[in-house]
């Protein structure tokens, strides 16, 4: 993390701060937009393709498989490298994606073109930590961390505001190219702002020359390490628990309340706000407490209540709309404290390699999260959405409190999993 030597803290570091956090936080806006891009496009694809819901699952399934074989990778080549040139990169690798995407006229192809825009993805985490990790100091790191995720999760709700709105003015062939040029445009920004965000490392320079091991080598370290290894498993359980709602919402609510996909889309949306306002809150009190594990277990274990409401039916839909609202406030509350976590226990000079592995979880459950919930809807019990969700959001709080236990050990050189 970046000294901070003086009491007064100077504005141009401040400036400096906020730029540099400011632009991984835009890309991290579109990372986050892109992943739900096709999920409110499922409907129109599969009008047009006639595909079933795991079909249409495997889309995403592709996405995120690229997204989690590149992470770690990425980490490695950012803690060596400086994340200056990737990101812009896989910035511009998404956005042609999904420019091609939308003139795509086979299933095939809608396949291959989310794996490369999944490896585009890869970059995001790993680059955008590392420069957070590097050039912020360390009283306001929560804050930052909790400004980057609501950028993220902002990302979520613009595309649950606009991909529909778009889609219903013109079809899905133009919506995916439209939206794809508008990432261009954010490449460009970040190639004009370039020299904003290279990393400066915490390493010695007598250790920037050495190279890592192999990818393989670096990553089973990675996964012998305790703490890391508890925080991977976290990343999956949540990325499971929150595709189920952000992913399949738009088609399962008009299933089992009866609205629109205008309603449908409207309560994603709730979930998705109420996220990022629970970010911020949470980068306060991330700052201002340890207890991730407090955190975690009374924010998940009220959604979990929440979610069960829903998958009942036992609520009118103006009450399953803020059921949504309130476990999105709730999720979003655990997300910073999450990341002070993995900070913490981050060896010196490698957050992008942490990072980068922990959030392969995130890549390994959209790996195989969107198969399971597909799946689910095609056997026609769709309140099985909520009911899986709340039961990944358990496996959360336990692998969330192993991982914050381990955190609260005193720190010499990480532990290996036993």
């Amino acid at each position: 993390m970046a000294p901070d030597t003086t009491q007064t803290i100077d504005p141009a570091i401040l400036r400096e701060e906020r730029a540099a956090v400011g632009l991984v936080s835009a890309a991290h806006f579109f990372s986050h937009f892109y992943l739900l891009v096709t999920p409110f496009l499922f409907l129109s694809i599969q009008a047009e393709m006639g595909l079933s819901f795991t079909q249409l699952g495997l889309i995403t399934a592709f996405y995120a498989t690229g997204s989690a074989g590149g992470q770690f990778l990425m980490g490695i080549y950012v803690d060596r490298h400086g994340p200056r040139w990737f990101l812009i990169l896989g910035m511009l690798t998404v956005a042609v994606a999904f420019i091609l995407m939308g003139l795509a006229t086979a299933y095939w192809m809608l396949l291959v073109l989310g794996l490369i825009a999944g490896l585009g993805d890869s970059v995001f985490h790993p680059a955008d930590f590392s420069v957070i990790t590097s050039t912020v100091h360390e009283d306001r790191l929560g804050r930052s961390y909790a400004f980057h995720a609501f950028a993220g999760f902002a990302g979520f709700g613009a595309a649950a505001l606009f991909v529909p709105f778009i889609n219903n003015l013109l079809d899905w062939h133009l919506t995916l190219i439209v939206l794809g040029a508008v990432g261009v445009l954010m490449t460009a920004i970040l190639f004009v702002e370039r020299a904003r965000f290279e990393m400066i490392s915490e390493r010695p320079e007598d250790q920037l020359v050495q190279k890592s091991g192999s990818v393989l080598g670096e990553m089973w370290k990675y996964a012998t390490m305790a703490p890391i290894f508890m925080l991977f498993l976290f990343y999956v359980m949540i990325a499971w628990s929150g595709q189920a709602i952000q992913q399949f919402s738009p088609a399962a609510l008009p299933i089992l309340y009866g609205v629109s996909e205008f309603g449908a889309s409207s309560a994603v949306f709730a979930y998705l706000f109420a996220i990022t306002i629970g970010i911020l809150a949470g980068g306060y009190l991330a700052d201002k407490t340890k207890r991730f594990d407090l955190i975690a277990g009374l924010g998940y274990g009220i959604s979990i209540v929440l979610l069960i409401g829903v998958a009942m039916l036992a609520l009118p839909f103006s009450l399953v709309v803020m059921a949504l609202a309130l476990a999105g406030f709730l999720s979003g509350l655990v997300m910073p404290s999450r990341d002070m976590v993995v900070q913490a226990v981050s060896p010196p000079g490698s957050a992008g390699k942490a990072f980068g592995f922990v959030n392969m979880g995130f890549g390994i459950g959209g790996m195989i999260g969107p198969v399971i919930f597909g799946a689910i809807m095609d056997t026609g019990f769709v309140p099985g959405i909520y009911y899986g969700s709340a039961l990944f959001m358990f496996f959360a709080i336990v692998t969330g409190l192993a991982a914050a236990r381990y955190a609260a050990a005193p720190q010499g050189e990480p532990q290996p999993a036993e």
